[in-house]
């Protein structure tokens, strides 16, 4: 699980505003109406990638035991 995890961040990513735009472009008080214009199809493909690409390249970050993590006993006094 490990080795696709900072793909399927990358993959949500891509995938969920193609699927927004999709639905948008599909209703009926769309351009095309019930269907997909060129246009449509331009502006889905380009939110996919580019939502995508900017996704995958940020790093995630590096998660900290909580063990690790500095307690303050003292910081109500």
């Amino acid at each position: 699980m490990n080795r696709i995890q900072p793909y399927a961040k990358a993959v949500i990513g891509f995938v969920t505003p193609g699927v927004v735009a999709l639905v948008a472009a599909v209703q009926d008080g769309s351009p095309g109406g019930s269907s997909i214009t060129g246009p449509e199809v331009v502006g889905i493909v380009a939110a996919c990638v580019i939502t995508g690409g900017a996704v995958f390249t940020v790093p995630n970050r590096r998660r900290i035991p909580v063990e690790q993590v500095p307690h303050h006993a003292d910081a109500g006094a």
